[in-house]
């Protein structure tokens, strides 16, 4: 009998040791994805030059121990009304950069990228086997690809998916969501204008329980219970610096009009830039068209609206990628039990079995040694690899250039170029912030610099008093600037031309 106690307590030592260092799949998607986001190039994550104002809207906010009414960093709109909506991620993107600079900045980006999808590969794990949860995580991979750059809307992802997880949750379990759920929309809020989406989806998913319940007593059970969650999470997103404003400013985005076609992230995606993207789109209507695929009324319509906020403006792939799958996921599983995730199953093949269990939650040992070599792997990047962003993004030489030769007055730059301009001092003549700017504004600027105006180029530079220009290369207005006296040009590189007014 002792002997086979022993032997019992042994095994019981050895599984509970075996169980603190296994492995799953989210942490090894999480863990994939931050090693190839975290590189020594900072491709894709730098390749957007709005992460450049928004390390210098998050080093004013440090600075200054507070945040922004007005705009101060352009001279066209200076004074006029302007909130850091997200100042929150633009705090944590400028703590970045401070401490560790460029590679800094990617690894916190990688690392919010990286928590999301081993976050969305959970939450899919609690209803469905690995191979379709692994699948559709996969697809939001291909199709949130070329949208993993290091501003707040990254920074944001992990909390996106916690509210739309818990509000299908609510539904699928007949009640409310919990108060607790309110924390992830209090981040969201102050890190990404996006949680007014959010707020929008809370009478969505309220109108899915309300028609599924089961009669009119319980029905106004969930009515009463949805609305008071709903109350809540608007009050708690108007807990920002700006209160109710943060809200007011994503309907100024919209009112930019016929101008957001003018700003790329805010096109219709083009599929013969993105192919993978239209595959995975073809291959989801294919499956869900061929196995007949039925969704309930409301869910049908929260996934025909991220649809089409995809097709309206290429930048809300995420929001498709990561919601729609989340919404449908418990379905699917009631629709083809085979699919349904069952934590007991126990197939006879080993490589299955190990399949199978890899879907459950990893030990803490390895977390913690998985965080660790992370880590490690991060500050070698930051240590070691001098990473910066490419030149088509931030123009060295230009802005090097610009600095030696000490131009002080206003410069009429290319909109990419804004955000490097701001994080140097420069004040801009126009950059990311679009609802700063507006419409009018926006259309004038890319009129101009495309020469599609019957103003005389001369009237514009007096009227905003330009002294001097930093443009692409490949801008109409350039060959207009070499044929007017009053202007020469006085650098050019590859990518990059600066004219100078003369003076007499």
């Amino acid at each position: 009998m002792p002997v086979a106690a022993g032997s019992r307590a042994s095994t019981a030592t050895g599984s509970l040791r075996s169980a603190i260092w296994a492995l799953s799949w989210p942490l090894i998607a999480g863990a994939m994805v931050f090693i190839y986001l975290d590189n020594v190039s900072g491709l894709p994550l730098l390749s957007d030059p709005d992460t450049h104002w928004h390390i210098a809207v998050g080093n004013w906010i440090i600075q200054n121990r507070a945040v922004p009414h007005v705009d101060t960093f352009s001279f066209t709109f200076a004074g006029k009304p302007w909130i850091a909506k997200e100042w929150l991620s633009q705090v944590l993107l400028a703590g970045a950069f401070d401490l560790g600079g460029w590679g800094a900045v990617t690894g916190l980006s990688a690392a919010a990228v990286a928590v999301t999808f081993a976050l969305l590969l959970r939450l899919l794990l609690r209803d469905l086997k690995p191979l379709p949860a692994m699948l559709f995580t996969a697809a939001a991979l291909v199709m949130m690809g070329p949208h993993f750059l290091a501003r707040p809307h990254v920074l944001a992802f992990p909390f996106t998916l916690l509210w739309v997880s818990g509000l299908v949750r609510a539904v699928e379990e007949r009640r409310a969501p919990q108060p607790v759920l309110l924390l992830a929309m209090l981040l969201w809020a102050n890190m990404h204008g996006g949680f007014t989406l959010g707020l929008m989806l809370v009478g969505a998913f309220a109108l899915d329980a309300l028609i599924g319940g089961r009669d009119m007593a319980e029905r106004k059970t969930l009515f009463v219970a949805w609305l008071k969650f709903g109350v809540a999470a608007v009050l708690v997103a108007c807990v920002t610096p700006y209160g109710p404003e943060s809200i007011l400013v994503t309907l100024r985005i919209f009112e930019l009009g016929d101008a957001l076609n003018m700003i790329a992230e805010w096109r219709s995606p083009n599929f013969q830039d993105q192919p993978t993207q239209e595959l995975v789109l073809l291959v989801g209507l294919y499956l869900a068209l061929s196995r007949g695929l039925k969704l309930p009324l409301v869910r049908l319509l929260i996934v025909l609206g991220l649809l089409h906020l995809y097709f309206r403006y290429a930048r809300n792939a995420e929001l498709l990628a990561t919601f729609a799958p989340l919404a449908i996921a418990p379905l699917l599983a009631r629709q083809w039990p085979a699919l349904k995730a069952d934590p007991e199953a126990t197939p006879a093949n080993a490589v299955a079995r190990r399949f199978e269990e890899l879907a459950r939650p990893a030990g803490r040992g390895a977390v913690a040694a998985a965080l660790a070599l992370l880590f490690v792997f991060a500050g070698g990047i930051v240590r070691f690899a001098n990473v910066e962003p490419p030149d088509e993004i931030l123009p060295p030489a230009a802005l090097k250039f610009a600095g030696e030769a000490g131009f002080t007055g206003h410069v009429l730059n290319g909109y990419q170029y804004g955000g490097p301009l701001i994080h140097a001092g420069i004040p801009t003549f126009i950059d990311g912030r679009g609802e700063l700017y507006g419409g009018d504004f926006i259309k004038l600027y890319v009129d101009t610099v495309y020469q599609r105006t019957d103003e005389p180029l001369d009237k514009l530079l007096d009227r905003y008093d330009i002294e001097w220009t930093m443009l692409p290369k490949e801008l109409p207005i350039n060959k207009v600037l070499s044929m007017m006296p009053a202007w020469y040009q006085l650098y050019s590189d590859d990518r990059t031309t600066i004219f100078v007014r003369q003076t007499h």
